[in-house]
């Protein structure tokens, strides 16, 4: 219902002898009205649109990475410029390996002069001092093959690491088994032909300063004295933890050349 209906209704319940407003005053007045509430409401919308402008160019200027939650939940994505604030993660490094991919010298603590059984023909065994050995002859005894090594004695390298090698075997395999002069080593590896080959470590009650070792090897060629070279034997060499040589043995590669050791697992 219009301003001028309602009007209409109170002015005909109204004493017509009564004075009162002209009724064209009062729809004038009315239109002024109106008028002015249409201006209101325009400026309003301008101003709320204005800081909506305001707000939104806030948010997106001050958040940088990362989502911006509103009134109904949406999730605003972070500007270009902020995005390009956030520095990339930097690849990983894959560290260098230090460490040998060959496995530790197992280590066999046994008792004073207690007799290990290397193969089926020959045993050694230690003492604080010694390294022993002895083989079996065809009818079932045993004798000395080399003897007792003692350490300490005067002909041997005590001003630094070294490590010793005694060889012997036949046409199934080859047995090294001596002894490294110096703190405990993490490997001993015996090489053939360029093949390495672990070593296991035996120690023993009172040994100081050094280490009992054996390995077993495939057999080695039969040597031929016509050929004038020098028999085949393995290198040993002792290693620490990080795959570094400490001390080696050269030995004879099967044509001759010398068989070294490698400064580095």
């Amino acid at each position: 219902m219009s301003f001028e209906d309602r009007l209409g209704e109170l002015l005909k319940d109204e004493d017509p002898l009564a004075p009162g407003p002209q009724p064209a005053e009062v729809i004038a007045g009315a239109r002024r009205r109106r008028a002015r509430r249409r201006v209101g409401a325009g400026a309003a919308a301008l101003a709320v649109a204005l800081v909506c402008g305001v707000t939104a160019v806030t948010a997106g200027g001050a958040r940088h990475g990362g989502d911006v939650a509103g009134e109904t939940g949406a999730a605003m994505a972070p500007s270009a410029a902020a995005t390009a604030l956030v520095p990339e993660a930097a690849p990983t490094a894959t560290p260098t390996p230090t460490a040998s991919a060959l496995p530790l010298s197992p280590v066999r603590r046994v008792e004073v002069g207690e007799k290990i059984p290397v193969t089926d023909d020959l045993r050694i065994w230690f003492t604080a001092n010694q390294r022993c050995d002895e083989s079996r002859e065809p009818d079932g005894s045993w004798h000395t093959s080399f003897g007792c090594r003692d350490v300490r004695s005067d002909n041997l390298e005590h001003d630094k690491p070294s490590v010793y090698a005694q060889t012997s075997g036949n046409r199934d395999r080859t047995v090294v088994a001596s002894f490294y002069l110096g703190p405990t080593p993490s490997r001993i590896v015996a090489f053939l032909n360029g093949k390495p080959t672990v070593a296991t470590l035996v120690t023993t009650t009172g040994m100081k300063g050094w280490t009992g070792y054996y390995v077993i090897l495939p057999p080695l060629p039969a040597f031929d004295a016509a050929a004038h070279r020098r028999p085949t034997s393995p290198a040993i060499g002792a290693y620490d933890a990080d795959g570094k040589l400490l001390a080696e043995n050269p030995g004879t590669t099967a044509d001759g050349s010398d068989e070294k050791a490698p400064a580095r697992l």
